[in-house]
């Protein structure tokens, strides 16, 4: 509950506080996201999942805004040369990505930001099923993202992000560490229709 008291805050001051704009705006986003996970032994974006939510921002000043979203993800890695000592992952958040977004030109909006994320489903699955044997994933990811927005017009707009943990998701089999490689992190490439009201 305290990670959550922060983001619950921001979102209070983001609706009533005082900055450039009384206004706020508010959308949806639908969306793909092709995904692997670093230490798991494989490696390209092979884990398609869908991306579904919503979002609300509001400018604060003429070139920046601030946007908060909730979203549903999914997320994981597989193993499309189907070795069996290497099992699929399959990883399912809710996640609440937290963006400044920089306004280039009337169209095109560059963002970075940081996101949370509760996991709702998390599991290993190679040829013969769900594994039971492998390390268990945390029950958060926290990361970082980067991204850009271009405004096809005033409702819709398309939206490109990747997104990589800060914090290891799950230890490695062998349990080692090295350096800053700690265990199992989520990297992401999202795509997505945004809608705005």
């Amino acid at each position: 509950m305290k990670k959550k008291i922060p983001i619950i805050i921001f979102f209070i001051w983001l609706i009533s506080g005082n900055t450039y704009s009384q206004e706020f705006n508010a959308g949806f986003n639908l969306g793909v996201s092709t995904t692997q996970v670093s230490g798991d032994n494989l490696a390209g974006f092979h884990k398609a999942g869908i991306i579904l939510g919503g979002f609300v921002n509001r400018d604060v000043s003429q070139l920046l805004l601030i946007q908060l979203e909730m979203i549903f993800i999914q997320k994981g890695s597989s193993n499309t040369k189907k070795n069996n000592l290497i099992a699929d992952i399959y990883l399912d958040y809710i996640e609440v990505p937290l963006l400044i977004k920089y306004r280039q030109s009337e169209n095109i909006f560059i963002e970075s930001g940081i996101y949370t994320s509760a996991l709702i489903n998390g599991y290993y699955h190679d040829l013969y099923g769900k594994l039971n044997t492998q390390t268990e994933f945390d029950n958060f990811d926290l990361g970082f993202l980067i991204g850009f927005t271009y405004k096809i017009n005033n409702n819709i707009s398309l939206n490109t992000r990747a997104s990589n943990s800060i914090l290891p998701i799950a230890e490695h089999a062998s349990g080692q560490t090295y350096r800053f490689n700690k265990g199992k992190y989520n990297t992401t490439l999202n795509f997505t229709l945004q809608y705005h009201f």
